[in-house]
């Protein structure tokens, strides 16, 4: 048996797109959304076939480098990106009970390098959002702290560290190496010079760089070390050789001569990025002045939302699963025309709430059947369709298992709970079981692709169910319809207890969306309840195949039922009707 080493163990994988994405707009990753100089282009079709059948040379583009910025040639290391830098500077100068200290949030790679190499990583939280503060950082100096990692501007809150402030640093941890990473320097209000040329002056002070971002060759993979030579000499011991191919070497010449495309870039990124601050603001959003490519944006808990409502309109943005940043996003700066696609695609929109069973799906044939066979497991006789249609007039039953006890007891039959649960499930849903998965397979799909399709357009369209999230999405992705939902409130997503009549999953939808203004359609007593109490517009819709049309309407117009609708069509009429007058 091979085991890894023992650091990997509790490390995971830094995720990575195997596919690219279908989108509009690809904004998670900070990519230079205006491309490379069209000079790499034009190069490239000039191309010297010997660049594919010989190993790369770094002569030309070091020298290039060196001759930009005012350094020697042994002053630089060519690295396959920023991350790679970063690994190497880390692996040739931290051992195991070294310690890296850094602000948070930041960079993730350089906690993951140092995790596998067996070292600390050091978090330091900020004083305040987002503001760099040199004796927060001074604070948490302990011995151990070999290397301190700063990235200005940092990723993801976008806030600078001044080359005085870096400085300070410098003369005040003459005994700490300085591991400055400037991949977004290039969109900030200084220099990459002002904070290269303190290489000059101070020796512990490592600066790598990356072309990704700014000169717009995230694909090709290129960056690099800046320092004094004896630090190169041994970063030269363990990079692989030819890490950098020559397709990178050949575009970073290209690039780093077309100073003018970069300025093009640069403010065309400055004038969209305020545009997108002054708008996400007047949204009521918090956007935090940033000075690299992307915003990042406080949406506080309807983050998740607005994350859903860009990605319905093709735009990918970043969200994080860091529990601290659970509420905010980041965003890329495209283009003025892009960004006002963000704008337009985060307004608020009329909302429209749906209920699953008997309104979205036909449920006869699979909850309905399910409730049926697990009677019939415990009872050794069968369930009418009025005994359940009568339970859920009740009010109180919107869990099917909790319904299949009630009758049960009214019976006179006493069934252990977890057992019917058990029962129930395997008839309803297992996802274990080759083939169908059970009766959630014989739904049918009442309110067509079509008519959600054209309704998205002009609403925002949410779901609040009584059904566990997996089996939500399993029929809602089996119909190709979940794409068209905002947000969605499941079993899981109100605590125990507090499903419908509960207004609590309403609430939370107000609460996460921005609306205070909603219509929600159930076909219950219990799903009316839960909307009057959440004081919106509840309508009530007849189930398919409901044992009595008119005690049910009865029942629901006595629970408060704004109308009740009879019929997938005359729902379709009523929506298009409204989304026409709109």
């Amino acid at each position: 048996m091979f085991i890894p080493k023992s650091t990997l163990e509790n490390i995971g994988p830094y995720s990575v797109d195997e596919f690219y994405p279908k989108c509009v707009l690809k904004l998670d990753s900070n990519e230079n959304v205006f491309g490379p100089s069209k000079n790499v282009v034009e190069a490239f079709k000039k191309l010297d076939l010997r660049r594919f059948n010989l190993y790369p040379c770094y002569g030309e583009l070091i020298e290039t480098l060196a001759s930009k910025f005012g350094f020697n040639k042994d002053n630089f290391l060519l690295t396959n990106g920023c991350d790679e830098a970063i690994n190497i500077v880390l692996s040739a100068y931290l051992n195991k009970n070294d310690s890296v200290l850094a602000f948070t949030p930041s960079f993730s790679m350089p906690k993951l390098y140092s995790k596998i190499i067996g070292a600390k990583y050091l978090n330091i939280k900020y004083a305040a959002k987002w503001k760099f503060t040199i004796d927060v950082l001074l604070e948490n100096l302990k011995p151990d702290v070999k290397i301190i990692y700063l990235a200005t501007p940092n990723n993801p809150t976008g806030d600078i560290i001044e080359p005085s402030v870096v400085e300070e640093v410098l003369q005040k941890c003459p005994d700490r190496m300085i591991l400055l990473d400037l991949t977004y320097v290039n969109y900030s209000s200084y220099s990459e010079n002002e904070y290269y040329n303190l290489v000059k002056r101070y020796k512990n002070l490592i600066c790598v760089k990356s072309f990704s971002k700014d000169y717009g060759l995230a694909g090709l993979r290129l960056g690099f070390i800046l320092a004094d030579k004896d630090f190169i000499v041994n970063f030269k011991k363990i990079i692989s050789p030819y890490s950098v191919n020559a397709m990178a070497v050949f575009a970073g010449i290209q690039a780093l001569l077309d100073a003018e495309h970069f300025e093009f870039v640069k403010n065309e990124v400055k004038k969209s990025k305020e545009f997108l601050y002054d708008e996400l603001e007047k949204l009521g959003f918090t956007p935090y002045k940033s000075e690299a490519n992307f915003i990042f944006v406080d949406f506080k808990q309807k983050a998740d939302f607005a994350y859903r409502k860009l990605l319905k309109n093709g735009i990918l943005v970043r969200r994080f699963s860091n529990s601290e940043l659970s509420g905010y996003l980041r965003i890329g700066i495209p283009s003025i025309e892009d960004s006002k696609k963000i704008i337009e695609a985060l307004k608020q929109k009329d909302m429209l709430v749906f209920d699953l069973d008997g309104v979205v799906f036909d449920v006869s044939n699979s909850y309905r059947y399910a409730i049926q066979k697990t009677f019939e497991y415990f009872a050794g006789c069968e369930c009418t369709a009025a005994d359940m249609q009568e339970a859920k007039n009740l009010g109180g039953l919107s869990n099917d298992w909790d319904l299949t006890k009630y009758l049960l007891d009214k019976k006179g039959i006493e069934a252990d709970y977890s057992k019917l649960v058990e029962i129930f499930q395997d008839i309803f849903y297992n996802p274990e079981k080759e083939g169908s998965k059970g009766a959630i397979d014989n739904e049918k799909i009442v309110l067509d692709k079509e008519f959600f399709k054209t309704l998205a357009k002009d609403y925002d369209l949410a779901v609040f169910t009584g059904r566990p999230k997996k089996e939500a999405f399993y029929s809602l992705e089996k119909f190709g319809i979940k794409e068209y939902f905002d947000y969605f409130v499941c079993l899981e997503d109100v605590e125990p207890g507090r499903s419908k009549p509960c207004p609590d999953g309403l609430n939370k939808i107000k609460e996460c969306c921005y609306y205070n203004d909603l219509s929600f359609f159930g076909d219950t007593v219990d799903d009316i309840k839960a909307g009057c109490d959440a004081s919106v517009d509840v309508f009530g819709i007849i189930p398919p195949n409901a044992a009595s049309i008119d005690n049910t309407t009865a029942s629901l117009k006595k629970c408060g039922a704004k109308d009740v609708i009879n019929g997938a069509y005359k729902i379709l009429e009523l929506f298009r009707k409204e989304t026409i007058c709109k």
